[in-house]
């Protein structure tokens, strides 16, 4: 075999390779339900987000008023219903991001966790976006 088609075939897998990490899921029911961003008459709706470009490629856990919910992933989102009123919003474990806020009645808000890893320890940072950056965000993004 020669030299140029060896590269050739090696030019051919890394594209396939590139590609396939581009592939999408088909969106799921309770997906393109919270991709209509309807507001709830006696509750909040806070959109949780993060990014696919981001410092760190673990999955990140968190806590909400002191409940562990679960773990953001590049590229996904959660769709959280509460009650009005205070909420934190924390990272779990050794984490210590956290956010402290109000939330009212048929409000929707989004939240960005940003996620850095230092030393092998990853550490949240949320952020209040505001609605439009939000939504264009999450249109992109898979329900966690």
């Amino acid at each position: 075999m020669t030299s140029a088609f060896l590269k050739f075939n090696a030019c051919l897998f890394a594209l396939a390779l590139a590609l396939s990490g581009c592939v999408t899921r088909e969106p799921t029911p309770q997906d393109l339900q919270a991709k209509r961003f309807e507001a709830l008459p006696e509750k909040a709706v806070v959109y949780l987000y993060r990014d696919r470009l981001d410092f760190s490629n673990n999955a990140v856990g968190f806590t909400l008023d002191g409940q562990h919910q679960g773990a953001t992933y590049r590229g996904t989102y959660f769709r959280i219903e509460l009650a009005p009123g205070r909420h934190r919003l924390a990272g779990f474990a050794g984490d210590i991001g956290h956010l402290e806020f109000n939330t009212e009645r048929g409000a929707i808000y989004f939240i960005r966790h940003s996620v850095s890893s230092l030393r092998g320890m990853d550490f949240s940072f949320f952020q209040f976006v505001p609605a439009e950056y939000g939504r264009s965000a999450v249109l992109q993004y898979e329900l966690n």
